[in-house]
């Protein structure tokens, strides 16, 4: 399915700078805003030459940067130093403030995460901006604001030209709909940055054909994991893939299958996350590698494919402990379905209300870790009352101890 092309820009005028966006991880960039726009601005025509300390002043009190970040702010967008605090970075800053709907600590965010704002055009560029997502998208004035002040880039988006083009394709040629393309963009607003010839429809491309995901499995992986739209193919994409399907020997369905049920893989490190949890599967679970040992690993991870996203020392290492301490003949397959489960939210709190309601041992492991909060209650019979108030206490003995990665059950 052929994307759309994007309407060319039109050439600038000559006074105009045009700041140019990376187009995310694969530097498909695209021209985005005018900057320093005087004529016609909305909050006001200063493009007075600026003064450096003025400057600093203004971003770090008025606009709530503080030193560190304002400093960063000027050596990041250099045009800020030229730019007259009274006539043009004053009244930018109230429009953020009060007419995005930012407040003054969601505006010193989307300064510091993107200086060019200060110069974009009020009237001609972020007015349409703002009002096509409030209004078009239906995200409404706080939604529109949290999904400006998460990319701040989206400011100087073209509407006609380049914001409507990317949800027409999302919702249109990938086939989501008005609200899929809305939840993606949402959930990963970059999105809006890339261009739809150079970057999102390749990568469909990609994930369809290259990944053996097909066109109906790549936009499933899309809507469950946004963000893969702005992974570089040569840098991230493909490297995962060789190691799943070749260095782990899933081979090509195998790969695909772990990538459609965990689509953030994608987004993991080879050598980082990857590699270290197949060591730590082999390695100290004991598994090994030779003579059978590849096939229980690679068993495990297509069952649980989520191992790759979990943390070794944090997360599998004191959770398998804690199931061997408890629950000794429970296999390693079930082990790891019980690893997918918060272990302060759910694993602890319910074997200590099982312990102190004398009931220990009444369930398998796995029962026990399955049933919703409202069966545990009713079979272990306790109130949703003293339920929820073990598990905050589990949740804040092990954010607050370091001993709580080891649990101790005992406690009564």
């Amino acid at each position: 399915m052929a994307a759309r092309p994007l309407a060319r820009w039109p050439r600038p005028p000559p006074r105009v700078l045009l700041v140019a966006r990376s187009g995310g991880q694969d530097g498909g960039g695209e021209l985005v805003a005018e900057v320093g726009e005087g004529d016609g601005d909305a909050t006001g025509d200063g493009d007075a030459t600026g003064d450096d300390d003025a400057v600093l002043r203004f971003l770090a009190d008025d606009a709530g940067l503080g030193p560190a970040r304002a400093l960063k702010a000027m050596d990041g967008y250099t045009p800020l130093r030229n730019y007259c605090v009274e006539g043009k970075l004053a009244p930018r800053l109230r429009y953020l403030v009060e007419e995005v709907g930012l407040g003054p600590a969601g505006a010193a965010k989307v300064i510091a995460r993107w200086p060019p704002v200060l110069g974009y055009d009020a009237r001609r560029t972020i007015a349409p901006a703002v009002r096509y997502l409030v209004e078009e998208l239906g995200l409404g004035r706080d939604g529109a604001a949290k999904l400006i002040i998460g990319c701040p880039s989206v400011l100087g988006i073209s509407v006609e030209d380049n914001m409507a083009l990317k949800v027409r394709y999302l919702a249109e040629e990938l086939g989501l709909g008005r609200a899929g393309a809305v939840k993606v963009i949402t959930r990963f607003p970059s999105v809006l940055n890339l261009s739809v010839d150079d970057n999102i429809a390749p990568k469909v491309r990609y994930l369809s054909e290259e990944l053996g995901l097909g066109w109906a499995g790549a936009v499933k992986v899309i809507t469950k994991h946004p963000s893969v739209l702005g992974y570089n193919v040569e840098d991230n994409l493909a490297p995962k893939m060789r190691y799943l399907a070749e260095e782990l020997g899933l081979g090509r369905d195998g790969a695909a299958k772990v990538i459609a049920r965990c689509p953030s893989v994608l987004g993991l490190r080879v050598e980082e996350n990857l590699a270290p949890k197949v060591r730590y599967l082999s390695e100290e679970l004991g598994l090994g590698w030779a003579g059978g040992g590849a096939v229980k690993v690679i068993a495990i991870i297509l069952a649980y494919p989520t191992v790759f996203g979990m943390s070794i020392d944090s997360k599998l290492r004191p959770t398998l402990r804690f199931v061997e301490d408890n629950f000794p003949d429970t296999s390693l397959s079930v082990s790891m379905l019980l690893a997918t489960y918060s272990l302060a939210g759910r694993l602890v709190p319910r074997v200590q209300l099982l312990q102190r309601h004398g009931q220990t041992g009444r369930f398998a492991a796995s029962s026990m870790a399955c049933m919703t909060p409202a069966t545990f209650c009713e079979k272990v019979g306790i109130t949703a009352e003293e339920y929820d108030e073990e598990v905050e206490m589990c949740k804040m003995e092990h954010a607050i101890s370091p001993s709580a990665r080891k649990p101790v059950i005992d406690r009564v």
